[in-house]
């Protein structure tokens, strides 16, 4: 008579290897998304308002201005899976060899728990624990592997599509000064130039116009230099309330292209509704 040796079933990882694992990995990646934001502020491709200005609204990382743009936020969405995917196997596999990278990456985008910052932590304590779970019960469960090589190019790619598309669309709003209580009230708009190169401004528009704000030159032609501020003086009729979010659309020259790009801003239109 004979007995047969069955080889264990390793068991999923412990709760608190998990958990540590996800915040070594949310933290590797953020170290790294932030080396790469750095060399991205330096060559003009990306730039940001202090929070001390709530009116210079540039929904982060790009305004919206079109299929170009929604490329370029979800690159960078993209960038931040692959970067906290890696990060986060890595560390996992050092005790735990079973293990998805496709899961993981599929857990870490529906509970967002990414390195990237908008206004709050995305994912926080809800995501994390979710991500807990899955982990635990799902992911290590499974085995398939994101090889360093292909996560390389991805990453490259990813990045280069950001670049081209910042630095391509360098002006951003920095704050919103208002001034005036008479009828029509004053707003000046300071855009920025980020870009490493100056931009020459051939004209630009204001949406929604509505009869509701101009500008007070729209076919003025200007020359911003690198990494200096343009302003933007609108008429704001007075006796509303709220705050009304306008569209800039500013026609452009930067390295001998013909661009466009939407720059946004926030407008009183007086006391809170």
């Amino acid at each position: 008579m004979t007995s047969v040796a069955y080889r264990a079933e390793r068991p999923s990882p412990g709760w608190i290897w998990t958990a540590g694992a996800l915040i070594i990995g949310w933290f590797v990646a953020g170290v790294a998304a932030l080396v790469l934001y750095v060399v991205a502020a330096l060559v003009g491709a990306i730039s940001h308002t202090s929070p001390s200005q709530p009116r210079a609204l540039n929904e982060w990382p790009y305004p919206d201005n079109g299929l170009w743009s929604l490329a370029a936020n979800f690159a960078v969405l993209l960038l931040g899976l692959v970067l906290a995917t890696v990060a986060t196997s890595w560390w996992m596999r050092r005790s735990y060899e079973r293990f998805s990278d496709g899961r993981l990456a599929v857990v870490l985008f529906l509970t967002g728990w990414l390195p990237l910052q908008s206004g709050s932590q995305a994912g926080g304590l809800f995501g994390f624990l979710v991500a807990l779970v899955l982990i635990r019960y799902w992911v290590a469960r499974h085995q398939d592997r994101l090889p360093g090589r292909t996560a390389a190019v991805f990453v490259a790619v990813l990045a280069g599509v950001i670049g081209v598309y910042g630095v391509l669309h360098p002006l951003w709003t920095v704050d919103v000064v208002q001034s005036g209580s008479a009828r029509p009230g004053k707003a000046t708009v300071v855009i920025h130039n980020a870009a490493r190169v100056p931009v020459n401004v051939d004209g630009l528009q204001v949406d929604p116009l509505f009869g509701v704000v101009r500008p007070v030159q729209p076919d003025r032609r200007a020359h911003i230099a690198s990494g200096t501020d343009r302003l933007v003086a609108l008429t704001v009729p007075r006796g509303g309330c709220g705050t009304l979010m306008l569209g800039i659309h500013v026609r452009y020259h930067v390295f001998g292209l013909a661009l466009h790009q939407t720059v946004p801003a926030r407008v009183s239109l007086g006391h809170p509704c």
